[in-house]
């Protein structure tokens, strides 16, 4: 069970959400934990729902799932929205109508609006949302600290879907034995972005130096281009990994903010 939820998009939520939390850590306030579940509900639910109604076969009979999702959605959301007024508000709205413009009408997973989308919903909004639950503000490098993880977000998508895309183009009788499809460029720009935008972060104060440490998973990210030259790229394979190298990332980036956090706010 915990497999399957790994390998879906509520891991790349739960890791936004331990990144923002970790950065609004501070000695001087009253973290509300109790909002940061109720948020972390409500993001959840959002994400599962966008999942079911992007990759769910059609029900025959009600959609109790959705009906609940979106209950449990609207229940956390106005809960944490009452509390925190106005900036909470924008928030919660913000994650809310990217998901629905994800997969309905002109889908946006369909676009090259996607990447971007990805990458702010799982990244610097769940980070905010965190954090302003946590904290009562947001602080910069709460929005500092999710765009990497924002961007490691969208490479697992951009990964999984040309996985998808191989499987489909194998299925066909044209097929060629080492037929592998390419990834779109921003699959790499992905990677690279990530990684070299932490020390620019850093360099510009909005990270605390600590945050360098994320980079122990570097030699993970630079695998992917040699098993590219192989000729052969199981993306379905490179998905898993990348899941793992976002999760290992994620959470030494969130550690790393923590710590500072706490030895900053320990000395104030």
């Amino acid at each position: 069970m915990l497999r399957r939820l790994f390998a879906t998009p509520l891991a790349g939520a739960t890791i936004a959400l331990l990144a923002g939390a970790s950065a609004a850590h501070d000695f001087a306030l009253r973290p509300r934990f109790d909002l940061l579940v109720l948020f972390g509900v409500y993001a959840l639910a959002v994400v599962a729902l966008e999942m079911r109604i992007a990759h769910a076969p059609p029900a025959e009979g009600f959609p109790w799932a959705n009906a609940s999702l979106t209950a449990i959605g609207l229940t956390s959301g106005g809960i944490v929205v009452i509390a925190l007024g106005w900036p909470a508000f924008w928030i919660v709205l913000a994650l809310a109508l990217l998901a629905l413009a994800f997969v309905a009408g002109p889908r946006l997973a369909d676009t090259s609006l996607a990447g971007p989308v990805t990458i702010l919903a799982l990244g610097p909004l769940i980070s905010a949302g965190a954090a302003l639950t946590v904290a009562g503000h947001v602080a910069p490098v709460a929005l500092a600290i999710g765009l990497p993880v924002g961007l490691l977000a969208d490479a697992v998508r951009r990964a999984a879907r040309t996985g998808a895309r191989a499987a489909h183009r194998t299925l066909s009788a044209h097929a060629q034995p080492h037929d592998t499809p390419p990834a779109s460029p921003w699959f790499a720009a992905d990677l690279l972005a990530a990684f070299g935008g932490v020390p620019v972060l850093v360099a510009l104060g909005l990270l605390p130096w600590p945050a360098i440490a994320c980079w122990l998973t570097l030699p993970l990210a630079l695998a992917e281009p040699a098993r590219a030259r192989t000729g052969v790229y199981a993306w379905g394979e490179a998905a898993t990994r990348l899941r793992r190298l976002h999760l290992a990332f994620g959470v030494l980036l969130a550690i790393a903010v923590l710590v500072a956090r706490i030895i900053a706010t320990r000395a104030v």
